[in-house]
């Protein structure tokens, strides 16, 4: 399908050229080189999406070869295949290709120039016309090669997020037995070692020490085990900042103070948000680890689809526990969850003395960046600001223009040209700015400064293309998408208004009447408000078509990620059932002992409890069989 659908443009232009070619040409052998050039030309076009250099050469090639062989204008469908094979070159070459290809690309088309008009004012003006178009077309090739790197970006994530579900219950087995590991190294371990060498040490003091010592150690298990649980009962239906809020109180209470900036972030995709609160819990888990009564600042951030996530605390009041509490793997399972949503994750000292987490990750599957001025918005200001000039230009019958008109062009052209630098990012202004300035063209016609003219009929007529960009934007690029439909009255009232002004110059000498006015001023605003609709509805469907696809790449990537932790948290809820009946109920034991002043009982609910977590970590990794008992 591929393979037809890259033959169709080169085949449906090489049909119109041999259709336009003039019938009344007696056949001769240039004809034949006409045939070859065509020839040539299509072949290059039609491998222009793998072999886009070599459709650039042969292009080239094939336009030379009829431009020196046949009579003027004869090739006039073969002479834009060059723009095509420049626009694949810059899609699909790497960026250090295309900038030398556009440069050969423009000596040619000057050195032919030359060879077809000579060094006359139509070739600058044809010549400096057609070198703007090369810019504007290697600047759509610039915009089309982002869409493609962010629609291999979003096939990544995807690939990404279903190996993740494919691995998701072995990855969440490691994930539980390092955590228990955890638990029983640090917590159950060091209770039992503890009471062991009190129980030897005929000293008092001692014995009463180590009770607290288990009572502390126990409850500190036993936080890490309700956790456990917490996370294995499935995600719940509360808003993001509900559950921020009731983690930070949480954590209050444990000593820390906590505050919690959401900005601007209201609503997240499920996906997101859940990664999010994992990794807001978990650093406020290590600042109580590491930074005991710290002050721990909570900070969440959206830039167009980019969230920011930043945990930052200073330096503890209370004694570090590091020494008995987990391991810090935590940080590193949520690094490759973060790492599928396109994202990253980093850990350390900050800029003031303090300790940083921070995680970016996109919200979509749309490719950030895209939205300053690049190379195609370049061009379209230069070809905005090159056809009015090459109009004032090119040869005509009508007096040259004058010096106040001159002025007056290099006043107008400009502000209303520039603002199209920023049409994607700010439509609505950038039309107004540019119907703006098109209302100072009656101003200047109705004023005594400066007489008419009619080379400057021309110059307005080129200068409408900036108008024709700026209702395009709006339909593609306005924030409010239906809201944006209003850019077609109001488009067809301030261009109505325009040229009736204008007729009315430069039609009749003396004043007509308000009624006539007003009926041109409603048919000129009706044909212009029609053709605003077109141009909107271009915009539109180009819109409607990238949001289509933006949303099924990131419903895919979130509906992978998702279904992978669905199944992690299926399988951990299995595994995790044994806890509250077997490892839960011994650590509370050993809390109970300890409160009650018991070490024996203390001692042997301890050793309960890391008997039933052994045995639970048995059953999660299972000891790889020796070489002795496979033999």
């Amino acid at each position: 399908m591929n393979a037809v659908r890259n033959w169709l443009l080169p085949l449906a232009l090489a049909a119109a050229q041999l259709l336009y070619w003039p019938r009344d040409l007696v056949p001769q052998p240039s004809e034949y080189l006409a045939v070859i050039a065509i020839l040539l030309v299509t072949a290059g076009l039609g491998r222009r999406r793998r072999r886009p250099l070599v459709a650039l050469a042969c292009t080239m090639a094939g336009i030379s070869i009829g431009v020196l062989s046949t009579p003027d204008d004869a090739l006039v469908w073969l002479q834009v295949t060059d723009m095509i094979a420049l626009y694949s070159v810059v899609a699909r070459s790497p960026r250090s290709v295309w900038p030398a290809a556009l440069g050969v690309l423009s000596v040619w088309q000057l050195v032919f120039g030359a060879i077809e008009y000579g060094f006359t004012a139509e070739y600058a003006a044809e010549s400096g016309l057609t070198l703007l178009v090369y810019v504007l077309v290697a600047g759509g090739g610039v915009a089309r090669k982002q869409w493609l790197d962010g629609r291999e970006a979003a096939a990544v994530a995807l690939r990404r997020a279903e190996n993740a579900r494919a691995e998701a219950q072995d990855g969440e087995r490691h994930r539980l037995s390092a955590e228990l590991h955890d638990v029983s190294a640090h917590h159950l371990t060091s209770i039992v070692v503890t009471m062991n060498a009190a129980g030897r040490v005929a000293r008092p003091e001692l014995v009463a020490e180590s009770l607290q010592f288990a009572a502390d150690t126990g409850r500190n298990a036993q936080a890490e085990l309700r956790r456990l649980l917490s996370d294995a009962a499935g995600p719940e239906e509360i808003p993001l900042a509900l559950r921020l809020a009731e983690l930070a109180d949480a954590f209050v209470r444990l000593g820390q103070r906590v505050t919690v900036d959401l900005g601007p972030v209201v609503t997240l995709p499920p996906a997101v948000a859940e990664l999010t609160h994992a990794i807001v819990r978990e650093a406020l888990t290590n600042t109580v680890r590491y930074a005991p009564g710290s002050t721990v600042g909570v900070r969440l951030s959206l830039d167009a689809d980019q969230l920011r996530v930043v945990v930052r605390n200073g330096q503890g009041s209370g004694v570090s526990s590091a020494g008995r509490l987990g391991s810090g793997r935590g940080l590193a399972g949520l690094r490759r969850r973060v790492q599928l949503l396109g994202g990253t994750l980093s850990a350390g000292p900050g800029d003031a003395d303090d300790w940083r987490v921070e995680a970016t990750m996109l919200t979509t599957a749309r490719s950030t960046g895209g939205r300053r001025a690049g190379l195609i918005d370049v061009g379209v200001v230069a070809l905005a600001l090159g056809l009015p000039v090459g109009a004032a230009l090119l040869p005509d019958p009508s007096p040259p223009l004058d010096v106040r008109s001159w002025l007056w062009l290099a006043l107008v052209v400009p502000l209303h040209s520039l603002p199209l630098l920023y049409r994607r990012r700010a439509p609505w202004l950038v039309w107004a700015a540019v119907f703006a300035t098109a209302a100072l063209w009656p101003a200047w016609l109705l004023s005594e400064w400066m007489p008419p003219s009619e080379r400057m009929q021309y110059v307005a007529m080129f200068a409408a293309g900036a108008d024709a960009v700026a209702i395009y934007a709006v339909g593609a690029d306005a924030r409010r998408k239906w809201v944006s439909l209003l850019v077609v009255p109001a488009s067809g009232a301030v261009l109505g208004a325009v040229f009736t002004v204008a007729t009315s110059v430069y039609q009749w000498e003396t004043e007509s009447s308000w009624y006539l006015s007003v009926l041109m001023f409603g048919v000129f605003g009706a044909c212009f408000g029609l053709s605003a609709l077109f141009l909107w509805a271009v915009g539109f469907l180009v819109r409607l078509r990238r949001d289509q696809i933006v949303r099924m790449e990131d419903g895919a990537v979130t509906a992978a990620v998702a279904a992978a932790e669905a199944e992690a948290r299926a399988e951990r809820a299995r595994l995790v059932a044994g806890l509250r009946d077997q490892v839960l109920q011994q650590t509370d034991r050993v809390v109970a002992a300890a409160e009650q002043g018991d070490p024996e009982a203390v001692l042997t609910a301890a050793r309960a409890a890391l008997a039933a977590m052994r045995e639970l970590l048995t059953a999660l990794e299972p000891p790889a069989p020796s070489l002795a008992a496979s033999a």
